[in-house]
């Protein structure tokens, strides 16, 4: 009852203090009538306060939230679903979500009980702009009367977590030269029956490496065919993002969270035609390659942050060596940016890399310039397909520059 008592809401202690205010009043003056009436107010909200002690009311509430990983911008929906029941009289029912401020804050609903068994169903989307791990809840429940004089809370303690992953850009269709192919022709598959050089060759597409043309299948079959049999051996990638905080420029709009989302744009895009995709930064320890693990790289790349790291050459060698393509996204505040992972990458098939202007990034400019652009020519000196990349530049425009200089560099 007491706990009862506590649960009066400013209504409830205003007629409660009128009550006896009145009452007291009609005592001293002799006035039956104020009597009564300070009788009237002060018994309304202890009638109220009787009836919600003896209802037993229960309520149960659960929430669904769809879907559970989005990136960021995409809209989620969020479903709260009230069950209540028992004695009480039927009243207003408040409910209260907390959600962090990336989501938006804390939501808010007024929704009507009815009868002794009561249902009720809550919708509403929250559209979240930053990355990261967000817990939706804990949820509040306020059960009142029917007049607003009492309101009992329940706090149901239960998060539902939600992934902010970065946003992922389309890339465009699969750009050859060395770098890829369409879904599955990068593996090599040796049918029941067939010529050896019939199962290690393709048909020749637009944009393929001309050095790769397999004359005497061509000769044969008398369609332009080429070989598929490089692809078998580096159908894979390795993506390097360099998260030290000394060289990027910090905020939503700066260079780090550009470098995250051309990362899983990146990954999404050869993994989605195929190949097995691995992340590493300079933080990384450890890695092993896993195929058809990209919800597992978006999700490391919704929590990653900047590092107090201040050199690169903290990542082993075994984790950058690879065979096949390597895509270096870094920035030009570092001139020696290249250098751990050019020796790391000896062995790779391709390196390729965007170098973010970090000095000129806020000026937005569509192209690097500066330290940018002069790292990225000293990376094409040793192999690399590297392109200077402005605040200007969308990570898709950013990928095309890449992909035509790449282009070039095959036919050279």
């Amino acid at each position: 009852m007491r706990a009862t008592l506590d649960a009066l809401t400013s209504r409830g202690r205003a007629f409660v203090a009128a009550g006896l205010t009145v009452l007291l009043g009609g005592i001293l003056l002799g006035l039956d009538v104020l009597v009564r009436i300070g009788m009237l107010a002060l018994a309304l909200p202890l009638v109220a306060v009787v009836v919600v002690a003896r209802g037993r009311s229960t309520v149960s509430a659960s929430r669904e939230v769809t879907p559970p990983r989005v990136p960021a911008g995409a809209e989620v929906a969020v479903a709260l679903r009230i069950d209540g029941g028992g004695r009480g009289t039927p009243g207003t029912v408040l409910l209260e979500d907390e959600l962090p401020d990336a989501l938006g804050g804390r939501r808010r609903f007024s929704v009507e009980s009815r009868g002794p068994e009561w249902r009720c169903l809550v919708e509403y989307a929250v559209t979240p702009h930053r990355r990261g791990f967000h817990a939706i809840g804990p949820l509040t429940v306020r059960v009142g009367d029917p007049f607003g004089f009492l309101s009992v809370a329940r706090t149901f303690h239960t998060t539902t977590p939600l992934v902010v992953t970065p946003v992922v850009h389309s890339l465009g269709r699969m750009w050859a030269g060395g770098v890829g192919a369409e879904r599955g022709d990068h593996r090599v598959r040796l049918g029941a029956t067939g010529r050896p050089d019939d199962a290690s060759v393709r048909e020749y597409r637009v944009g393929d490496d001309l050095r790769r043309i397999h004359w005497r299948t061509t000769a044969r079959t008398g369609e332009l065919m080429v070989r598929r049999e490089e692809e078998g051996r580096h159908a894979d990638l390795t993506v390097f993002l360099d998260t030290r905080r000394d060289v990027h420029q910090p905020g939503k709009e700066g260079t780090f969270e550009w470098a995250v989302s051309a990362a899983a744009s990146v990954a999404a895009h050869f993994a989605g035609n195929g190949w097995d995709v691995r992340l590493t930064t300079d933080t990384t320890d450890s890695h092993d390659s896993a195929p058809d693990e990209l919800g597992l790289i978006l999700d490391e790349l919704a929590a990653v942050r900047t590092s107090s790291r201040r050199t690169t050459g903290l990542v082993p060698a075994d984790v950058l060596g690879s065979r096949g393509t390597v895509v270096a996204i870094v920035t030009g505040a570092d001139a020696g940016a290249l250098d751990h992972l050019d020796r790391c990458c000896s062995g790779a098939g391709r390196r390729l890399a965007l170098v973010l202007d970090a000095d000129g990034w806020l000026s937005r400019a569509s192209s690097g310039t500066g330290a940018s652009a002069d790292l990225a020519a000293s990376a094409r000196s040793r192999g690399w397909d590297a392109v200077a990349v402005g605040g200007g530049q969308g990570v898709a425009d950013a990928w095309r520059a890449l992909a035509a200089l790449a282009a070039k560099a095959a036919v050279r």
